[in-house]
């Protein structure tokens, strides 16, 4: 029903959906890299992670990052597959009269709520879109529909002036939560689209944070980048600012400072979602932050969930955009891994930083890992996606 060739039916598929720059959609068999079908072609590229719906519906979702492919200009769109004709269906046009901001791209990557059959995405033009998707789809007949209806959320705050959202959204319960280019942490109700509180973290913030539920409370981590406090004179300002915040009430729990360096074309800071500790390393929130100590390194670095102080530190001579991922062992111990801007991947021991294994990737890696089982995919500047078994 879904396109893919009768090899690919005849064994136990599992299927890579990977939206590049290039502007395809790549569809891979995870176990050897072969192409399980042809790959769908957009022509403009996408920079944000891609939605799968978690209702098994043969539905994909994902932002353009780019309208520009050499010199071809086209419109921004969040755009919606369907997977069994291998096409788009629908798309969110990004140049929107109603936003504050002109820029029309979607890097954030949609939640999807199966119980409500509802769509969230941030855009970069400001906006806040809730989309109700009227899904129908038939197995027996082989086919998948939506009608969206689409509702939009303007906002601004006393610190709006960029405007524009990077980060993906979070959620708890009723409430859902993002960070903007203006440094505002919102909060919002999901059933009204009514604010419940927001929070100034200073300064462009595009990493998607974190939220864990515990006994004692519900909490948001979160990093910013070098901005806006960069072009200040001085450089009192020149700092990531790390937080941990209650997510009911957006009070701040603690901060952590970690110096880096201005540039105003590439901002140093957080530009990857912390990795929240769990299992054998529960007691820590690992933070990846850019440009530390020059324009090329980085550092790496957990704190204590509970008093925000560092636990263990590491120097990286080549900065790291890509978001952190823990996976557990057949020992039953937790394994990191990220990659970075010389495009080496790391295995390292999350309870010490230590790197354990290594693997040159080619180039630059921007991109967060997936793992499934002892795969791991990530794709890199040297236009190529990678498949890696863990051992």
């Amino acid at each position: 029903v879904m396109g893919i060739s009768e090899e690919m039916k005849a064994k136990d598929l599992v299927e890579v959906l990977y939206p590049v720059f290039d502007g395809h959609i790549y569809c891979l068999d995870l176990a050897t890299g072969a192409a399980t079908r042809d790959p769908i072609t957009v022509g403009f590229g996408f920079k944000g992670t891609a939605s799968v719906d978690p209702r098994g519906y043969p539905l994909l979702y994902a932002g353009q990052g780019l309208n520009d492919t050499n010199g071809r200009i086209g419109p921004f769109r969040y755009r919606i597959f369907d997977l069994i004709q291998n096409k788009e269906i629908y798309g969110i046009a990004g140049k929107d009269a109603v936003a504050y901001r002109s820029w029309g791209a979607f890097d954030s990557s949609a939640l999807i709520n199966w119980q409500t059959d509802t769509l969230l995405e941030p855009g970069e033009n400001g906006l806040f879109y809730k989309v109700k998707l009227n899904t129908a789809f038939d197995a027996a007949a082989g086919t998948v529909s939506i009608s969206p209806e689409i509702t939009k959320l303007r906002y601004k705050t006393a610190v709006s002036s960029k405007y524009g959202i990077e980060s993906s959204t979070v959620a708890y319960r009723n409430l859902i939560y993002f960070s903007d280019n203006d440094g505002n942490i919102v909060c919002l109700d999901i059933n009204t689209l009514e604010p419940v509180w927001a929070f100034n973290a200073q300064d462009d913030s595009d990493a998607t944070m974190v939220l864990e539920e515990t006994e004692d409370g519900v909490f948001l981590y979160h990093g910013n980048t070098l901005d806006k406090r960069g072009a200040l004179a001085g450089t009192a300002n020149d700092v990531c600012q790390l937080r941990k915040l209650n997510a009911l009430t957006g009070e701040l729990v603690w901060q952590y400072d970690v110096p880096v360096v201005y540039e105003s074309y590439l901002n140093g800071g957080m530009l990857a979602t912390p990795l929240l500790g769990a299992n054998d390393f529960a007691d820590l929130v690992i933070f990846n932050v850019c440009k530390t100590t020059s324009h090329a390194a980085g550092t790496l670095l957990a704190l204590d969930k509970e008093s925000g102080q560092v636990v263990w530190s590491r120097s990286l001579p080549a900065y790291s955009w890509s978001s952190p991922i823990a996976i557990r062992g057949e020992d039953g111990k937790s394994y990191g891994i990220f990659c970075d801007s010389a495009g080496v991947m790391h295995l390292f021991d999350p309870r010490s930083g230590e790197d354990l294994s290594t693997l040159s990737i080619g180039a630059n890696c921007e991109a967060s890992p997936s793992a499934y089982g002892n795969m791991i995919v990530v794709a890199t500047y040297a236009c190529k996606i990678y498949g890696i078994r863990i051992s």
